[in-house]
């Protein structure tokens, strides 16, 4: 097999964006979703671009890997690109490659693609999908560990009567129905999905805002603290609606945006990535559920397969979800520095894994900022 080491995304814009037509990969290794990405995050941590091409001896694209190397705790962090806005971390697979690629075949020419990067201290791959498509991750050959958390989706066959009035939905369908004759005699209800920039940047700013609300009461880590993840989402609406990828919604009741939702679209599968609703007295009604089914039906109307409710085991996604995908991570060492890295990651997540203790601390964290 054939190896190179791209280090510019110019240099690798072509290769990349003819290989994806062809390809299994999600919407996260697009070429325009991860060069918006590091056009605005990207740049600012510093992570130095490792895109890594692997055809066949006759020329056939076989494989493309979006990697990067950044410092993170003073030490050199070979990972995957995308970080927290992107769900699944994974390679760009030719449609052959399964039947190609064996395990020991896959960890050879891991091997040989390690001696051919730039200088790393550990390897640290993150949310990485037991699936590719229809094709296994070969990454998983490697010695990985469950993540924390899985993925979830729902496939839309039949109808969108059919799947809303299911005996699984049943006592939900019937509340959301009264949910709505509530605020149908408060205002007009409307759902609208906007493709004007202006309207973008509107909703998106409240979905910014409800966010950060919610993070702050949750006592979960507020992303849009940092200016960089406003301007991601800002920008890479208006960079990407053209191409389609983009989805912006909200459930208006008259003029106000009582829920939001900012997602993608790619081929035949709906992201249902950022999700939000007005707090106060508009939660009583239940508008991010009700937005939530406005947006599936939209799916269905539109020929839209599956609705991917992506990363995170939240107790509403099993009302919808008929399908669960499994995650992994992956630490490797290359010294000293990287043994330090993965002992300190891995205490990081077990105090994640004490929830409440977190929540609490956070929270009075925020009370003292005020």
């Amino acid at each position: 097999m054939i190896i190179s080491v791209l280090k510019t995304f110019e240099e690798a814009k072509q290769v990349w964006s003819d290989f994806e037509k062809t390809s299994d990969c999600y919407v996260f290794q697009t070429y325009e979703w991860l060069y918006n990405w590091f056009k605005i995050v990207g740049k600012e941590i510093n992570i130095k671009p490792c895109l890594v091409k692997v055809d066949a001896e006759n020329g056939e694209p076989l494989m493309f890997l979006p990697l990067g190397i950044q410092k993170k705790y003073g030490v050199q962090c070979l990972s995957w690109m995308g970080g927290v806005v992107s769900d699944y971390h994974a390679p760009v697979l030719g449609k052959k490659f399964s039947n190609l690629v064996d395990s020991e075949k896959f960890c050879y020419l891991w091997e040989k693609i390690k001696t051919m990067l730039p200088h790393f201290d550990v390897i640290h791959f993150e949310k990485q999908p037991e699936l590719i498509c229809e094709q296994h991750n070969p990454f998983l050959y490697l010695d990985c560990w469950p993540f924390h958390e899985k993925s979830h989706t729902a496939t839309l066959d039949d109808s969108w009567d059919y799947f809303n009035k299911s005996k699984k939905r049943k006592s939900i369908y019937a509340d959301s129905r009264r949910q709505r004759k509530r605020l149908a005699g408060i205002g007009d209800l409307q759902f609208k999905v906007v493709e004007e920039y202006h309207d973008i940047e509107v909703i998106t700013n409240k979905m910014i805002e409800q966010k950060a609300r919610r993070y702050q009461e949750t006592g979960t880590r507020n992303l849009f603290e940092d200016e960089i993840y406003r301007n991601f989402y800002l920008n890479t609406a208006k960079e990407l609606v053209h191409i389609g990828f983009i989805h912006v919604s909200g459930l208006f009741l008259d003029d106000t945006i009582i829920a939001a939702h900012w997602g993608l679209i790619y081929r035949d599968r709906f992201y249902y990535l950022m999700p939000s609703f007005e707090g106060g007295s508009w939660a009583k009604y239940s508008p991010g559920r009700l937005l939530q089914e406005h947006l599936i039906k939209w799916c269905f109307d539109n020929g839209i397969k599956i609705f991917d409710l992506t990363v995170g085991d939240d107790s509403y996604k099993y009302n919808w979800a008929d399908k669960e995908m499994k995650l992994y991570e992956y630490y490797e060492s290359a010294g000293f520095k990287g043994k330090q890295y993965i002992l300190f990651t891995k205490i990081r997540q077990n105090l994640k894994k004490h929830s409440n203790l977190l929540h609490g601390l956070r929270k009075v964290k925020n009370a003292l900022r005020k």
